[in-house]
C-alpha cells in the first residue's frame, strides 16, 4: 500500500481546476528530475521517486540512493545505516518509520534496530515516496521524522520485460560488485495480473575482505473478481550472506586517512541474513463514493552470527590491562517478526473526505548475544562469558480517523485523531561466568520479566489555500507519539553479583509537537518550487548509551525537551523541450536537547547533519544519448555523546560527493556508465569516539572512494 493507496480513483468531473492544473504540471514533473513534490489529497506534504530515476545510476545498494535524495539523511551507530528525516539522528531507526510495500519494517529491538534496507536490490523498486514530518494519525508509533515506503510493486497491462546486468568497481579501494536483475509483468486474462522478479547481488566494500551475496525474490499476483472488487497476493524474499571484519578502532587507528580505506578491522564476522515479507490484500469499491481496504502481513528479519569474532589490541578489567583480546559472539542472533492487519474505510462525497482505519500489529523481538572475551598476558589469563537471551513482544492496537473538508475551492481544512494501546511481555535473562587463571571469580545470573500496557494517542490539524491555480500555501500542527520497543521497558540494576536485579525503566511518556508551515507553486513554465519550515518540541525524548553489544548494557532515560527546527526546499527547472533539467535542494536542520534532568543545556543531538544540499542536472542530446551529474553535500555532525556530556562529543566533519553518467538507449537496449565519488573525497560512514566502550563503540567505517560502474539493460 503506498502513502497515497487510500487516494479514490475520482472521475474529471469531481476534481476542482487547481487539482487538473496541478496534474498536468506534475506529469512533466515526474520526467524532470529525480523526485516529484505534491500535496496529496489529504493535504500532506509528499515527496515521490520513480523507477526511470533510479536505474542506471550505478547504485550499489538501496542505501546509496539515498545518499542523493533530497531532505534524507543517513544515521548509523555501528551497526548499519537507518533512514533519517529532520534530525532524528542516532533515533532514526525508531522515529522513521519505513515500509516495504506498505508493510512496517523497522525492527522491533531498537537497541539493534537497522531497517532492512540492503536486502531490496535498488532495481527491484518501483518507486519510493517520502512524507517528511509526522503522519502519526495514518502510521501511529514512531513518525516524528516522518515516513517512508519503499515500493516492489506494479500492475502492468501490457507483457513487460526488464532484465539487467552491472559491474562497478571501486577503483580507489578494493572490492567488485556484479548484480543482475529481470522482472516480468503482465496481464492474464481479463482480469489477473501477475508481476514476478528476482534479483542477485555480489557486492564487495572499500575494505579488503568485505562482501556480501544474496539473492531476492518476489511476486505480485492481483485478481479482480468483480467490477470494482480485486484481492492480492505479494511476497517478497531476500537470503545473503555478510562476510566483513568489525569496524575500524581508534585503538588501531589514531588518525585515519585514505590510505586507510582497504583496512580491514580486526577480526573477522560471517553472518547470515533472511528477510521475508508476505500480505494478502482485499480491495472493494462498496458504492461510487466509498471503497474498504483490508490487508493481513506477515514480516520477518532475522540475521545470524555464524562466525563473529573481534579482536581488541586493548582492553582494561578492573585493574587489569590487556594489550590483546578476543570478543567472540558466535552464535548470536537477531530475530524480527511481524503479524498485522489493517483495515480502511474510505469515503468521499462532492467535498467531504472520511477514512476510518484500524490496526492490529502483533511483533516479537527476539536476540541472543552470546559472547565469550577472552584476554591474556604473560602471568595472567582471562575469560568472560556473557550469556543474553531477550525475549520481547509488543501488540499495538489502533483505531483512526481522518476527515477533509472543503469549504471553498481554495480552502480546505483536514483533520484526524488516533487512539493506540501496546501490550508488552518480556522476558530477558542475564548470564557472566568470569575466571582467572582458571579460577572462578565471578558466576551469576539474572532474571526480569515484565507485563505492561501503553496508551497513546495522535492529533493532526492541517488547513490548506490554494492562493491560485498552480500555488499551495498549508500549515500542519500534530501531535504525536512514540511507545517504547520491549528492550527499552527493563533494565539491569545493583552494584555487583550480590544484588544485580532487572527492574522497570520506568520511563515517561514520550511524545511531540509538530508546527509546520509550507507552499507549493510553478513559477511560469519552466520552474516548480516547494519551500516548508518546521519546528519539532519533544517532552520526555527518550535515549540510549550502549547498544546490544555492550558488556555493561545499556543505560536508558528521558531528556526534558528537545527541539528540531528546520527549513526544506527544493526547486527544478526544465528547459529546451525538458531536454535539460536542474533540481536543487537545501535542508537545513538544528536538532537540540533542551533540558536534561531539570537542568537548561544546548547539546546537539548526535548524528545528525546540520544541512543537506543536492544538484542534480541532465541533458538528453537526442533520444539516444544523454548525460547527467548529481551532488550532495552532508554538514557537519556530532558523534554520540558519553554519559550525557556534550564535551566528549567529537565533531565528525561535513563532506561533499560527486556522479558522472551517461546513458545511452537503442531501442530496447540501453548502457549507462560513469563514475561515482569523483573527486575521491574522504568521509566517515560511522564514528563513534567512546573510548570507554571499545567492544562496541570507539571506531569508524571509511566512506566509498571513487568508482567506476557499467549497466547494460535490455526491456520491453
Amino acid at each position: 500500500m503506498s502513502l497515497q493507496a487510500e487516494e479514490t480513483q475520482d472521475s474529471a468531473s469531481a476534481q476542482t481546476s487547481q487539482e487538473k492544473d496541478n496534474r498536468v504540471h506534475l506529469k512533466s514533473v515526474v520526467t524532470a528530475s529525480p523526485m516529484r513534490s505534491q500535496l496529496d489529497e489529504l493535504n500532506r506534504n509528499v515527496y515521490a521517486i520513480d523507477k526511470d530515476n533510479i536505474q542506471n545510476k550505478g547504485y550499489r545498494n538501496t542505501e546509496d540512493i539515498f545518499r542523493y535524495t533530497p531532505f534524507v539523511g543517513l544515521s548509523n551507530v555501528g551497526l548499519g545505516s537507518n533512514l533519517d528525516l529532520r534530525g532524528q539522528g542516532n533515533r532514526a531507526n525508531t522515529s522513521v518509520q519505513v515500509l516495504i510495500n506498505g508493510i512496517y519494517s523497522n525492527m522491533l529491538d531498537s537497541s539493534h534496530g537497522v531497517t532492512p534496507l540492503n536486502t531490496l536490490s535498488p532495481n527491484a523498486i518501483e518507486s519510493i515516496e517520502i512524507l517528511p514530518g509526522g503522519g502519526a494519525v495514518m502510521y501511529g508509533n514512531g513518525t516524528r521524522g516522518g515516513v517512508v515506503n519503499i515500493i516492489t510493486q506494479k500492475r502492468y497491462e501490457q507483457p513487460y520485460f526488464n532484465a539487467g546486468v552491472s559491474y562497478s568497481n571501486i577503483i580507489a579501494s578494493t572490492g567488485n560488485n556484479y548484480n543482475a536483475d529481470a522482472r516480468f509483468g503482465t496481464k492474464l486474462g481479463q482480469s489477473t495480473y501477475l508481476t514476478i522478479g528476482a534479483a542477485y547481488i555480489n557486492r564487495g566494500g572499500p575494505r579488503i575482505g568485505d562482501k556480501t551475496t544474496g539473492a531476492q525474490a518476489n511476486l505480485a499476483l492481483i485478481h479482480d473478481f468483480m467490477p470494482g472488487h480485486s484481492v492480492s497476493l505479494d511476497v517478497d524474499y531476500f537470503t545473503g550472506k555478510i562476510l566483513t571484519t568489525p569496524n575500524n578502532s581508534f585503538m588501531d587507528i589514531a588518525n585515519p586517512t585514505k590510505a586507510h580505506r582497504k583496512t580491514p578491522g580486526y577480526g573477522s564476522l560471517h553472518n547470515r541474513q533472511n528477510r521475508l515479507d508476505v500480505s494478502v490484500g482485499y480491495e472493494g469499491q462498496m458504492s461510487e463514493k466509498s471503497k474498504l481496504e483490508l490487508k493481513a502481513f506477515y514480516h520477518l528479519n532475522r540475521i545470524d552470527y555464524v562466525d563473529s569474532i573481534t579482536m581488541l589490541s586493548r582492553f582494561n578489567y578492573g585493574s587489569f590491562a590487556f594489550s590483546d583480546a578476543s570478543a567472540d559472539q558466535s552464535g548470536s542472533f537477531f530475530d524480527d517478526q511481524k503479524t498485522g492487519l489493517l483495515a480502511k474505510f474510505d469515503y468521499k462525497g462532492e467535498k467531504h473526505r472520511f477514512i476510518v482505519g484500524a490496526e492490529s500489529l502483533y511483533a516479537i523481538g527476539k536476540r541472543t548475544m552470546s559472547q565469550n572475551i577472552g584476554a591474556s598476558t604473560n602471568s595472567l589469563t582471562y575469560d568472560h562469558l556473557v550469556y543474553i537471551p531477550f525475549n520481547g513482544s509488543k501488540w499495538s492496537n489502533a483505531l483512526y480517523a481522518l476527515s477533509k473538508y472543503d469549504f471553498t475551492k481554495r480552502f480546505s481544512l483536514t483533520g484526524g485523531l488516533r487512539y493506540e494501546n501496546a501490550l508488552y511481555d518480556i522476558d530477558v535473562t542475564n548470564a557472566h561466568n568470569i575466571s582467572i587463571n582458571g579460577r572462578n571469580v565471578g558466576n551469576y545470573s539474572t532474571k526480569g520479566s515484565l507485563r505492561d500496557s501503553v496508551h497513546n494517542w495522535a492529533l493532526e490539524i492541517t488547513p490548506n489555500f490554494a492562493y491560485s491555480d498552480s500555488g499551495n500555501l498549508y500549515a500542519k500542527y500534530e501531535k504525536g507519539f512514540f511507545s517504547p520497543s520491549p528492550n527499552n521497558m527493563l533494565k539491569r540494576t545493583g552494584t555487583s553479583s550480590s544484588n544485580y536485579a532487572y527492574e522497570p525503566t520506568s520511563l515517561k511518556n514520550e511524545e511531540y509537537h509538530t508546527f509546520e508551515i509550507g507552499l507549493k507553486d510553478f513559477l511560469g513554465e519552466h520552474m516548480f518550487v516547494s519551500a516548508s519550515a518546521f519546528y519539532t518540541l519533544t517532552t520526555n525524548e527518550f535515549y540510549t548509551i550502549g547498544n546490544a553489544h555492550s558488556v555493561d548494557g545499556v543505560q536508558y532515560g528521558n531528556y526534558d525537551f528537545t527541539q528540531r527546527a528546520g527549513i526544506e526546499l527544493f526547486a527544478e527547472q526544465y528547459f529546451l523541450g525538458d531536454s535539460l533539467r536542474f533540481s536543487e535542494s537545501f535542508t537545513y536542520v538544528d536538532a537540540k536537547i533542551l533540558k536534561l534532568n531539570g537542568t537548561n543545556v544546548s547539546y546537539q543531538i548526535p548524528y545528525v547533519s546540520n544541512y543537506k544540499a543536492t544538484i542534480g542536472v541532465s541533458y538528453a542530446f537526442n533520444r539516444f544519448f544523454s548525460i547527467w551529474n548529481q551532488n550532495t553535500f552532508y554538514g557537519a555532525q556530532k558523534d554520540i555523546m558519553q554519559e550525557n556530556n556534550a564535551n566528549h562529543q567529537d565533531t565528525i566533519p561535513a563532506y561533499s560527493l560527486t556522479d558522472i553518467g551517461l546513458n545511452l538507449k537503442l531501442g530496447d537496449f540501453s548502457l549507462s556508465g560513469g563514475v561515482r565519488n569523483v573527486f575521491d573525497t574522504f568521509y566517515y560512514s560511522y564514528y563513534n569516539g567512546n573510548a570507554a566502550d571499545t567492544i562496541a563503540g570507539y571506531g569508524f567505517l571509511i566512506g566509498q572512494g571513487r568508482s567506476a560502474f557499467i549497466e547494460g539493460r535490455w526491456s520491453f
